[in-house]
């Protein structure tokens, strides 16, 4: 198809978006700035569980950090640390508590006696337990980093799509001051005599794809800020940016050892704590003697007695909780090795994609970037001198927004990428640090 048939379809389709967007085209503000969102987040009159913060601009340490210390999920994985230390405590503490007894009796002769009875702990069954609990409450402790290294990845995403958003909506925005110029300079000219009407029509219908593809960002960007919202319960009108593409301050050829990384941490952690189950388990199942001594008297007589009380394993040795343990601790050790698999495979993938963005990214900034404008230049001194027309120019033009907008996402990818590497390496906390 050559490039007058090209134009022949473009005004075509041109001509049926026109049925569609007339009424949408004259009610909507041509002013860019006072184009109402398409999305509100919250009803004025509702905003209340909200905290408004639109004076102040955080930076990305500051808003990850305040957003993160006061987010449910943390508060609710540092009551079950507070649970697992409190359970430990327990778990240390000795087994069996003396019984004290008081004996009376009325007959021909008055009998009184106390006794003291003490169930002895012969197994080391409060070591067991002890053991046990310090690996649950470290397993809890990993848990909580673990929460913590998702929240941070999940919101510098969120913050990664807003800026994409934020980068649309300011292209929409150049865009529709290029349509809004070039209407008003084609109707200078067909006052002039040098253009069809036609061409004045597809100015028309270009100005009305550019605000219509302006709100859309927009609605875009409203819903990017709504998913920080929920993240943060903070609604803003300004969000921290990010600026440029990721520095190099984190070393992306260091390789962090597995076991220091949160999710193998846990699942090594869940592994030791199932295993000290088997323990506790094999000293539960053994019997403890108590011993008991008592001190009365009968009539006129001194009484005094020794007792010893030893369980008999006759109808349940409890040996099915020794094999739950073991079964349990075998299925930890199952998790943890596919925990491993999978965290290494994400951290070597995630690096991967991380020097394809920079690559991509970096040949973009040599090659692509530098055309746009002498593009653009070349195609408006082509349409004033005659040599193309208004439909060509327009078509062309446009490919250059496509371009910029392809290099935006581009970028976003790079972004994306970065924190991925960043979350799979356990190198936020150090990123955070570096850009404070």
């Amino acid at each position: 198809m050559n490039m007058k048939h090209r134009v022949l379809v473009g005004t075509y389709v041109a001509l049926l978006i026109s049925i569609a967007l007339p009424t949408y085209a004259q009610t909507i503000n041509t002013n860019p700035d006072d184009l109402p969102e398409l999305i509100t987040l919250t009803p004025e009159r509702t905003r209340t569980f909200i905290t408004s913060s639109s004076t102040k601009r955080l930076d990305i340490t500051n808003f990850v950090n305040e957003s993160i210390g006061r987010h449910p999920s943390i508060s609710a994985a540092q009551a079950s640390l507070e649970a697992e230390r409190a359970r430990a405590r327990g778990l240390g503490r000795k087994l069996y508590n003396p019984e004290l007894e008081l004996d009376f009796e009325t007959a021909e002769t008055q009998t009184a006696t106390i006794g003291l009875s003490q169930t002895l702990d012969r197994h080391g069954k409060r070591k067991a337990r002890s053991l046990a609990g310090q690996d649950n409450v470290i397993a809890a402790q990993a848990a909580l980093d673990l929460v913590r290294k998702t929240l941070e990845v999940e919101l510098l995403t969120a913050l990664s799509e807003y800026q994409v958003n934020f980068d649309f909506v300011n292209l929409a925005k150049n865009e529709v001051k290029f349509s809004h110029s070039f209407l008003s300079l084609a109707q200078k000219r067909e006052a002039a005599g040098d253009l069809s009407p036609s061409d004045v029509l597809t100015a028309k219908l270009a100005l009305s794809s550019s605000l219509a593809n302006l709100a859309n960002s927009r609605a875009e960007l409203s819903r990017s800020a709504q998913a920080l919202t929920s993240y943060t319960g903070q609604l803003q009108e300004n969000w921290p940016l990010l600026k440029g593409t990721p520095n190099s301050e984190i070393d992306t050829n260091y390789i962090p050892n597995p076991d220091e990384l949160p999710e193998i941490r846990l699942a090594l952690a869940q592994s030791r704590a199932s295993y000290s189950k088997i323990g506790v388990a094999q000293k539960m199942r053994k019997t403890d003697p108590t011993i008991g001594g008592r001190l009365g008297g009968e009539g006129s007589n001194v009484l005094f007695g020794v007792s010893l009380a030893i369980p008999l394993q006759v109808n349940n040795n409890y040996t099915d909780n020794v094999d739950v343990a073991r079964a349990e601790s075998l299925q930890a050790d199952a998790e943890l090795r596919r925990v491993r698999l999978q965290t290494i495979a994400k951290l070597n993938g995630s690096h991967r994609r991380l020097s394809a963005s920079a690559k991509a990214w970096r040949d973009w900034q040599n090659t692509g970037r530098a055309q746009l404008d002498t593009q653009r230049d070349l195609l408006k001194r082509l349409w004033e001198a005659g040599e193309i027309g208004a439909a060509q120019y327009l078509l062309q033009y446009n490919q250059t927004y496509e371009a910029q907008r392809a290099s935006t996402e581009l970028k976003a990818t790079y972004w994306r990428s970065w924190f991925e590497y960043l979350d799979a390496s356990h190198s936020i906390p150090k990123w955070l640090e570096a850009i404070k």
